[in-house]
């Protein structure tokens, strides 16, 4: 199996879904998708982040008027149906399908234009990028594919090439979640503010502690989660840019 990476940046207020992202920086979203046939596709989605931006998110895909798929000028006409697998304050998984797609070119259809049949998608949204993994059986018209890709974005939208070659790992981390409980964040984003993390250290945990109004062990321990989070999710490589490479 092959494999092609590739990013797409955009501009504040080229894409209705990617606005979101740019507004709400701490937000993040993973996908696997697959292309079912010629004009259809189906989507499992897990975003994390502030509550702000998931329900703005619901609300995107939730709206037949709001396209979020197509890369140039040309808005997809399809038949939508999502539903909410999963629902909490910092976290969303989203499933989407979309059929009868007519009129579009969207990264699913232009792959699906040039590509073998039985391609899989993984995605990555934070902040104005989203990268693209697409699995393959063969690299055939893989070059239409690129430049077809490359030349047709709107206004708003630039390409950036990563690599091809032969597919090696299954990225199933990308579709875990890494963004800390709601308590847990707050702990962690207090502690940043009062300078906790800071060389020389400019707080303490008793401090920090009476200002959220919890026990000193509670904070403890809400700290060492994060952190241990935030650790692996580093050390195990749960970086979209890392893609590129």
């Amino acid at each position: 199996m092959r494999e092609l990476t590739f990013a797409i940046e955009y501009d504040r207020g080229a894409d209705s879904v990617m606005d979101i992202f740019i507004e709400h920086p701490r937000a993040s979203a993973h996908s696997l998708d697959a292309v079912v046939n010629a004009d259809a596709f189906w989507r499992m989605e897990h975003v994390t982040g502030p509550e702000a931006a998931l329900d703005g998110l619901e609300a995107v895909r939730f709206d037949d008027d709001a396209c979020g798929e197509a890369i140039t000028e040309r808005r997809c006409a399809a038949t939508r149906h999502h539903d909410i697998v999963e629902r909490t304050t910092n976290e969303l998984v989203l499933y989407s399908y979309l059929a009868d797609i007519g009129e579009c070119e969207s990264v699913h259809t232009l792959a699906g234009k040039h590509l073998p049949d039985g391609l899989i998608f993984e995605t990555r949204r934070r902040e104005s990028m989203c990268w693209w993994r697409v699995l393959m059986r063969s690299d055939e018209k893989i070059g239409i594919f690129y430049d077809e890709l490359g030349a047709r974005l709107r206004d708003g939208l630039s390409f950036r090439m990563g690599h091809l070659r032969d597919a090696t790992k299954w990225r199933r981390e990308e579709l875990v979640g890494v963004t800390p409980p709601d308590e847990q964040e707050d702990a962690l984003q207090t502690a940043v503010e009062a300078g906790y993390y800071d060389p020389p250290r400019e707080t303490t945990l008793d401090e920090i502690a009476a200002d959220l109004g919890i026990p000193r062990s509670t904070l403890s321990y809400r700290l060492r989660q994060a952190e241990s989070k935030l650790v692996h999710q580093y050390v195990d490589g749960d970086d979209g840019t890392r893609w590129l490479e």
